[in-house]
């Protein structure tokens, strides 16, 4: 599965098997690793974590910030020696500031806070920009410029409204140097009282816009930030998605039960792509509709119990045109049809066709409920698509499997199931408890070697299939019935006394006598009836307890039912009587077996 915190894999080597991973077993058996590139590992250069790359940057900036402040502060020391002395006092005040931003940069850069840096750097800035428009001559410009670096500072660790604020800031400090450098600075006597305010508000204007655009582009960069990081964690939630779905599909490949692969679709489908309700359909061409599978839905009932035209609903369009359809607000849309006896709810919808042969051979429906809330997105639909394309190959490979198991199981002339499939089940039935008592009838046509002999093998043929048709319409839903080999038949009788199982073999044995053969001659059978645990133990004794039944009947005339256990001579009689009116000619065979019984 995605995700999966598997160890390391092993990677085998002379010495046998060890983990790539520890460098202290790769040197045992006294070698050292012989790695061609280890000699000039000097050349190679290491590549950085983006987290390592990050904090790096941020230092280098921090000390680039340092020195930068450092030269300021040089050059603020050649000025104060050769500023004039009324001027000296704005000058130790700005050098001190510069000192100040030296010492906060260059102990951030050791503790490494670089966030830190970014915003006390900043705010000082700012206020060294009012300091210089006050203090300094002429400071007019660093009034100005000294804030908005201070801002442009900052921009790598605000973000948002955050940032707006340290602009506002910004903004007001420029407002007051430049204010300060006119008031008290003695610009006013360059500029004339009159031009000043003008010359103060162009600078506000200018700044206000200068501020405002590099903050509009910022918070763009970190939107469109913002969205490229969704989209690449969608592409990663994407990528994950169909890595898992490629595991589930190996379970879906794995499985070669039809319905167990339905069930599976169902069940892991659900894990990477959630649904209210699911179905899957199959379309019958021949009889021109498709028809439900599978439901899992409040409905299922009525969705299971209806079948509908190939061009039915948004279904039928998939159907029709092969083209997988995802259908958010499903109940606006005109192709949409409710299936019989449901209500009429918002709903978003999946369709994806299960393709077989280039050929659509059926659906996979999704749902979910609701209004905006159930929408599908794209890399959903995506997905769906992926799986139900891996879920047909899954379905037609345990269909495929299950074509060839059931014609492997199935006798082909008569369409009963063969000696092999005998043999499996009567292991597993002999194994179950829930199956006791298990009754086995073997039967063998009378007589059937005359009726091929003179009749030919097609007329043979053709009775063997209307007996076994006689047969499966005679026995109940839960017994089984096989062509034991030849004209000899069997079934197994799961979970039946002896005395019921007489009965069913006495409904067996007059149904065959109804069957038309081709010249209008009779047919007849003898069976043999034996139980598990009563009559034998094994699954050898039981066949040979139900097989010497069988040819004591034949023994006697044949068309007839004789009995494994003498004890069952007092019920046989009985119960052919009762439950069996029409039993003549085997009834009485069933008491001459037990007579003969009797005497041994």
């Amino acid at each position: 599965m995605v995700g999966d915190a598997s160890p390391a894999p092993a990677e085998r080597t002379s010495l046998g098997m060890r983990d790539a991973s520890s460098p202290s077993e790769a040197r045992t058996g006294g070698e050292a690793s012989q790695d061609p590139a280890a000699p000039l590992g000097w050349l190679v250069p290491h590549e950085p974590s983006a987290p390592q790359r990050s904090r790096e940057e941020d230092r280098f900036f921090g000390r680039y910030a340092a020195v930068c402040a450092c030269a300021t502060l040089l050059l603020f020391l050649g000025g104060l020696v050769a500023a004039p002395a009324d001027e000296r006092t704005g000058v130790v005040l700005i050098s001190g500031f510069a000192g100040a931003v030296v010492a906060l940069a260059a102990w951030f850069v050791w503790r490494g806070l670089s966030r830190g840096l970014f915003l006390v750097t900043g705010i000082v800035l700012m206020a060294l920009g009012v300091v210089v428009g006050a203090t300094l001559p002429d400071g007019l410009d660093g009034a100005a410029v000294l804030p908005l670096a201070g801002a442009l500072l900052v921009l790598p660790v605000l973000r948002g409204r955050p940032l707006l604020a340290m602009f506002a800031l910004a903004f007001a400090a420029s407002i007051v140097g430049e204010t300060a450098a006119y008031v008290v600075g003695g610009m006013t006597h360059l500029a004339g009282l009159v031009s000043a305010p003008l010359s103060l508000a162009e600078s506000g204007v200018m700044l206000a816009f200068t501020y405002g655009l590099v903050w509009w582009v910022s918070n763009q960069w970190r939107l469109a930030s913002a969205r490229s990081g969704e989209a690449l964690a969608t592409q990663r939630q994407v990528l994950a998605s169909q890595r898992q779905v490629l595991a589930l599909n190996e379970r879906l490949l794995a499985t070669l039960d039809p319905q167990q692969v339905l069930d599976l679709i169902a069940d892991t489908l659900k894990t990477v792509v959630p649904y209210d309700n699911l179905t899957i359909y199959r379309v019958d061409r021949d009889a021109g509709v498709f028809r439900p599978v599978l439901a899992r839905d409040r409905f299922a009932s009525l969705i299971l119990e209806n079948t509908f035209p190939l061009e039915h609903g948004i279904t039928g369009w998939v159907v029709t045109h092969g083209a997988a359809q995802c259908v958010n607000d499903a109940q606006r849309d005109p192709r949409m049809a409710l299936i019989p006896g449901t209500p009429a709810e918002e709903e978003s919808l999946i369709i994806v066709p299960l393709m077989g042969d280039r050929t659509v051979v059926g659906t996979l429906n999704v749902g979910r409920m609701g209004g905006a809330a159930s929408h599908f997105d794209a890399s959903e639909f995506e997905i769906a698509q992926l799986f139900a394309s891996q879920a047909s190959i899954a379905l037609q490979n345990a269909e495929a499997h299950h074509a060839v198991s059931t014609r492997a199981e199935t006798d082909a002339l008569t369409g009963l199931r063969n000696r092999g499939a005998f043999e499996e089940d009567i292991a597993a039935l002999l194994a179950d408890r829930n199956a006791q008592p298990l009754t086995l009838l073997m039967l063998d046509l009378d007589d059937f070697k005359a009726f091929n002999d003179q009749h030919g093998h097609p007329a043979g043929d053709a009775l063997l299939g209307a007996v076994a048709r006689a047969m499966s319409a005679a026995v109940r839903s839960g017994d089984r019935i096989y062509r034991y080999g030849g004209d000899e038949f069997a079934a197994l009788l799961p979970g039946t006394a002896p005395e019921l199982a007489v009965q069913v073999a006495e409904r067996v044995r007059a149904a065959i006598t109804t069957v038309d053969s081709i010249d209008g001659a009779s047919v007849s059978a003898s069976v043999g009836v034996a139980s598990h645990p009563g009559d034998a133990t094994t699954r050898d004794g039981l066949v040979g307890a139900a097989d010497h039944a069988l040819y004591r009947a034949k023994n006697l005339r044949g068309d007839g039912v004789a009995v494994a256990n003498v004890a069952h001579a007092g019920w046989t009689r009985a119960g052919l009587a009762m439950g069996c009116p029409e039993a003549g000619k085997g009834t009485e065979v069933a008491s001459r077996v037990t007579a003969e019984l009797a005497s041994k």
